[in-house]
């Protein structure tokens, strides 16, 4: 027996349900994290998708994989860069600064911003990704 049908008849369902129907169904406690994560991935995926749609030449690289302890993939970063961050990098310094934030909540990880100086000393964000820790690979 699966919920899959759940989250087909409504992507909106909320996590607290998910995890009601696995109790209900496989008598086991089932986490927040593990009840939501396909659908939260799938719509972060949609969502850029969608940015890309609206701004033609924005790109974006997703990383996850899968490990010999979950059935699912094991999200590791996205990474993505707005058409006019990109148009615009030739007009700043040729300096690049990166800062990040840890996220709160339920879904752990840092928030990472590359940004740069314009010709009016302005800041001007290049590039965004959200990583699953600070590190040399991320």
């Amino acid at each position: 027996m699966s919920i899959s049908h759940l989250v087909t008849i409504d992507p909106e369902i909320p996590v607290s349900n998910i995890i009601q129907e696995v109790q209900v169904l496989y008598q086991t406690r089932c986490t927040y994290k593990r009840a939501c994560w396909d659908t939260t991935f799938n719509i972060l995926l949609k969502y850029i998708q969608a940015v890309q749609d609206i701004n033609p030449g924005t790109v974006y690289e997703f990383l996850h994989h899968r490990t010999s302890s979950s059935p699912n993939d094991v999200f590791k970063f996205v990474f993505w860069c707005f058409s006019p961050c990109i148009d615009g990098f030739p007009y700043c310094w040729p300096v690049i600064s990166m800062d990040g934030t840890h996220l709160r909540g339920p879904y752990k990880g840092v928030l990472l911003i590359a940004s740069t100086w314009d010709a009016n000393n302005h800041l001007f964000p290049l590039a965004f990704a959200i990583v699953d820790n600070e590190s040399s690979e991320s």
